[in-house]
């Protein structure tokens, strides 16, 4: 579009959301990009704020009758480009759609917007006995945006994602279509579930409206165990140990040793780690236990130590508050760490836990083979490991990061966990992805957004 048609695009945008809710010119530096390391920012044509369902749906509209490419953006806080603008299109900002509808203490439901953020929605459950448990460790993530990528966090071993705590979701499609799925239940036998297919889908079949979300009892104790460990084929054995001995953390994350002493000193907390057992461990185990008394606290706490030292667990932390607080602070801040230290790219590969050890070795070989520097953490209850990727030349890291996602497939995993396909990932997934499942999703594609205006060029 051409800047002698943008005053009419401005005009015709204001008459749908509101000229206060709408930017065209001079966009701000936020909404060229979201987090994704390896992507330029672009600037897009225009900015809309929707504030109703209604806005929604006339946006929707009009970029299908202008071929224009739309956008959804929550909080910005994507790991995959997904919220990245693209070329000539227009970014929709949900950011305003922020209010929390219904918050049921009997179905242990809450309904919300979809520019809900995390940190919002915790703040209102605080005077209940409930929590919201999808914790991807950034607060200020929106629901819709979760939504988006089927975001999981440190308590996916025990909760579940994202897929597993929405119960229903009101959506219009991209042609234009308004539709409704699931309720305040959790079992249907009724035909395809529209709510699982939309979760995880990255705004390029629907854009959500609402989402109607699971609670959880929150619970009235707990504790954290930070374990070192001298070699990382233990970790893998200790893991799954700590599982059939019928244990079920709220937190099990692995962290090297290099990198919980850069998130540690990032977030200035004392955990205690004398010199010599930092100096001797490869990797440490961070596990959170939680009970609705103190008595079961205290079992699972003693047994969990005696599985982690029948492991070759060198030394086991038992954190005070403080600390507990400091430490989870500073995983959920990993992410700005690496990024301060200069990482080019994360990847977010899942495997089947049995093959944990075989990932480790193999993407550190990965690294050596080209001269990168690999650093891990992850929530390996749940196979999910967090690579961060220090390699300057581009066309390298690219291959080594080719390379790690060739071998978590050949182990049997996927090459995203939670951080979501988007640009970033794409072209991984058209090579790698099996053909008839492209194919399959090429063709939904089709049906829910024939004209191919929202998220263009994501995902698929």
């Amino acid at each position: 579009m051409t800047s002698s048609t943008r005053p009419s695009l401005k005009r015709d945008l204001s008459s749908i959301v509101g000229g206060d809710h709408t930017l065209v010119g001079t966009i701000p530096e936020a909404y060229t990009h979201d987090e994704a390391l390896e992507l330029d920012p672009v600037e897009p044509m225009a900015v809309v704020f929707p504030t109703s369902r209604d806005h929604v749906g006339e946006l929707i509209k009009y970029a299908n009758a202008n071929l224009l490419p739309l956008v959804p953006r929550g909080s910005g806080t994507g790991l995959s480009g997904g919220a990245r603008p693209v070329d000539n299109g227009v970014v929709c900002s949900f950011e305003k759609m922020n209010r929390i509808l219904a918050i049921d203490t009997i179905d242990q439901t809450a309904m919300v917007e979809p520019g809900v953020t995390l940190d919002q929605l915790e703040q209102a459950l605080t005077d209940t006995p409930y929590f919201y448990p999808v914790y991807p460790g950034e607060m200020s993530a929106s629901l819709g945006g979760n939504v988006a990528t089927n975001a999981g966090g440190m308590r996916a071993m025990k909760y579940g994602v994202t897929r597993h705590n929405v119960l229903g979701l009101e959506f219009i499609t991209g042609s234009g279509v308004r539709s409704r799925s699931g309720g305040a239940y959790v079992k249907t036998s009724s035909g395809y579930d529209l709510t699982q297919l939309i979760v995880g889908s990255e705004g390029t079949l629907a854009l959500v409206t609402r989402v109607l979300l699971r609670l959880s009892p929150r619970a009235h104790y707990r504790t954290l165990v930070l374990a070192s460990f001298g070699k990382f084929e233990d970790i893998a054995v200790a893991v799954d140990s700590i599982s059939r001995r019928g244990l079920l953390p709220s937190i099990l994350e692995y962290m090297e040793a290099s990198g919980l002493r850069a998130m540690a000193e990032h977030a200035g907390i004392n955990l205690g780690v004398t010199a010599e057992v930092s100096s001797s461990t490869a990797a440490y185990l961070m596990v959170e236990l939680e009970a609705m008394n103190y008595d079961d606290l205290e079992w699972q706490t003693n047994l969990l130590v005696e599985v982690l030292t029948g492991h070759n667990s060198t030394e086991q932390y038992v954190l005070d508050e403080t600390q507990r607080r400091g430490l989870i602070s500073a995983r959920e801040s990993a992410f700005w760490t690496v990024k301060k230290l200069g990482a080019n790219v994360i990847l977010d590969t899942v495997v089947p836990r049995s093959k944990l050890t075989e990932l480790f070795k193999g993407a550190a070989a990965c690294a050596r083979e080209r001269n990168a520097v690999l650093v891990g953490t992850g929530h390996v209850g749940d196979g999910n490991v967090h690579l961060s990727l220090f390699q300057s030349d581009p066309i390298e890291c690219h291959a080594t990061a080719n390379a790690i996602i060739e071998l978590a497939q050949e182990l049997g995993g996927t090459i995203s966990g939670e951080h979501g396909i988007g640009l970033a990932k794409r072209s991984y997934l058209l090579e790698h992805e099996d053909p008839a499942r492209l194919s399959l999703m090429n063709s939904i594609k089709s049906i829910f957004d024939p004209l191919n205006v929202l998220n263009p060029g994501k995902l698929l």
